[in-house]
């Protein structure tokens, strides 16, 4: 049968209690059981342990007493490797001195040696000497017999000399004249070559002038062809752009025009100068502005060589930033100093 529920407010809550409490009591009695046990072996354990200490205590006492001893007679040590390193210094500056002396001695009598073979052989020198006298005595006088007997002939021989000079002053002044004629020649030549190279550089930049008027970064300067840097190379390099060579190109033209009317023995130069500005330069191509220059100059001479002009007929010269056309600092200044100058000139 079911058991009837009773109303809530009878709930007896006294047996749960008891069984609480009852399970604290057990658990307490364990852990007082565990406490004891411990406490007992600790015991034990510190029991042994100061016997441990102690005998090491007695083991420490003993070591602090033989290292007492062992110090005092590392000091004894110590005094008597200080008397004995006392007696060493002063046996080995007992030895110096006396290798000194032996070498000092050594020396004086070696210098002694040396000086008794000088006189010895002073002596026999001496002797050579006075045997070698009395033989060039009779020498010199031979010799002044056989002297004054060709001052004779000299005398003879100085006479016709003369007359021979004087004949070949006649001819001197006739060679004198004929170089001079020959001279005034020479000048006249060059003075005509002079003309001729200027002729043909004038005609050479009029033509260059007519072809390039409309570009103002190309132009001619007194007898110089310029190109501004920035019409054949980029900023920092010295590979010819694109618009650079098409410049270029027609350089070669008018030269070809041109050449036709040089005579085949003008040694005509086009010399090819690289300027750059004074701002430094120094990249991975590149550790100076005379590097620059140069390698633009050779850049333009080869450039030249592949489009047909003769290699005899060209120069590359690399002049750095040491000629100016404009001694400012601003850009524009700069700007003008870039440059590649082709000058007509001869070797």
């Amino acid at each position: 049968m079911r058991r009837r529920l009773e109303p809530y407010s009878t709930f007896n809550v006294w047996p749960a209690f008891t069984d609480v409490l009852g399970g604290l009591v057990v658990v307490l009695v364990f852990l007082v059981t565990i406490f004891v046990i411990g406490e007992v072996l600790l015991g034990r354990e510190m029991t042994g342990k100061d016997t441990a200490i102690g005998q090491l205590a007695q083991i420490m006492n003993d070591l602090e007493g033989l290292v007492g001893e062992t110090r005092a007679e590392n000091e004894q040590l110590l005094l008597r490797v200080g008397d004995l390193e006392s007696v060493l210094d002063e046996r080995a500056a007992l030895i110096d001195r006396l290798e000194s002396d032996k070498a000092e001695s050594l020396s004086r009598q070696q210098a002694l040696e040396v000086e008794k073979a000088q006189t010895e052989a002073t002596v026999a020198e001496q002797s050579d000497q006075l045997v070698g006298l009395g033989t060039r005595v009779e020498h010199l006088a031979a010799e002044l017999q056989r002297l004054n007997q060709a001052l004779y002939g000299t005398r003879r021989q100085l006479a016709e000399r003369e007359t021979e000079l004087q004949e070949r002053n006649v001819l001197v002044e006739s060679q004198s004249t004929r170089i001079e004629e020959m001279d005034q020649l020479i000048k006249r030549r060059l003075l005509d070559r002079v003309e001729e190279l200027e002729q043909y550089a004038s005609d050479f930049y009029g033509r260059l002038r007519d072809v390039f008027a409309d570009n103002p970064d190309i132009k001619v300067v007194g007898d110089r062809f310029v190109f501004q840097s920035e019409v054949l190379f980029d900023s920092g390099d010295a590979d010819l752009t694109v618009t650079g060579s098409s410049d270029l190109d027609k350089f070669v033209e008018v030269y070809r025009q041109v050449e036709s009317q040089l005579p085949a023995d003008l040694p005509v130069i086009i010399e090819v100068q690289g300027h750059t500005d004074r701002v430094p330069i120094s990249n991975e191509r590149f550790a100076s502005n005379w590097e620059l220059s140069v390698q633009r100059a050779l850049g333009v001479v080869n450039y030249f060589i592949r489009k047909g002009v003769p290699p005899d007929r060209l120069a590359a010269v690399g002049m750095g930033e040491y000629h100016p056309i404009d001694t400012g600092n601003a850009p524009e200044a700069h700007r003008r100093n870039r440059r590649i100058e082709l000058k007509i000139t001869s070797r």
